[in-house]
């Protein structure tokens, strides 16, 4: 299927450059922007999860190992949660929805926190010598920082829209900086 998004991200980028943007007005500028980026960003989505396909029959179902129940229930939480933002990623893309772009972008964070909760707990499990955790550690924490990586790319729809409001915040390392310079006054 990999072949068939590739034929498609190049079909929509052909046609795309056949668009003067210099005959676009400033709205329809920005769309043709948020069009080719969220193509790049599918496009590198199916990418990577054809390379996570390859590494699970090579690293897991090739050697007949198992996830460990723990480890299985968090991968299964993260890739509904891939789902969901897919699809709320993709109605922000269509509707402009600033409602739904926050929506998303906190999604985004609850992700990043759980990827995070249940790497530690992967740890966890190495450490209390749990046996399959150990056979899959490295196809576990791949398949996580793997999903996270996706879920950027499927959120990244809601910047532009949540730009165009206005809505968004600087950076966390800006702020940190801003902070540290109010501290030393």
């Amino acid at each position: 299927m990999d072949d068939d998004v590739d034929e498609l991200y190049a079909a929509i980028k052909d046609y795309l450059t056949l668009i003067s943007r210099e005959q676009l007005d400033e709205a329809d500028s920005r769309r043709w922007t948020d069009i080719i980026s969220l193509t790049i960003n599918l496009e590198h989505a199916g990418d990577i999860i054809e390379r996570i396909v390859g590494d699970i029959e090579e690293k897991k179902i090739a050697h007949r190992l198992s996830f460990s129940e723990e480890g299985l229930g968090e991968l299964d939480d993260l890739q509904a949660r891939l789902v969901s933002n897919l699809q709320l990623g993709l109605s922000v893309f269509l509707n402009s929805d600033l409602r739904c772009a926050e929506r998303l972008l906190a999604e985004k964070e609850r992700f990043r926190d759980l990827e995070r909760a249940y790497s530690y707990r992967h740890l966890d499990r190495l450490a209390g010598q749990t046996l399959r955790s150990i056979e899959t550690s490295a196809l576990h924490l791949d398949l996580i920082s793997d999903m996270k990586r996706l879920n950027s790319l499927f959120c990244s729809t809601a910047y532009p829209v949540l730009d165009a409001a206005g809505a968004l915040h600087d950076t966390r390392l800006r702020k940190r900086a801003l902070d540290i310079m109010h501290v030393k006054e």
